[in-house]
């Protein structure tokens, strides 16, 4: 019989001790959508960013 733990937010089992990483992928993974999806004033659609430079996504969206 083996011992593991289960994480309560994604179900994956677990060694003793180990803890799960889901909620800091979650986390960078939002953060990658957020600085590369921006929504367009005129029509509300969303528009890749691929300039990372802050101000000037603007000028860089692709329609």
């Amino acid at each position: 019989m083996a011992y593991y733990n289960v994480c309560p937010d994604c179900g994956c089992t677990l060694d003793p001790g180990e803890k799960c990483d889901c909620r800091k992928g979650k986390a960078k993974e939002q953060e990658f959508f957020s600085r590369h999806l921006k929504t367009e004033r005129e029509s509300g659609q969303l528009a890749f960013v691929f300039d990372s430079r802050e101000g000037s996504h603007e000028e860089k969206m692709c329609v």
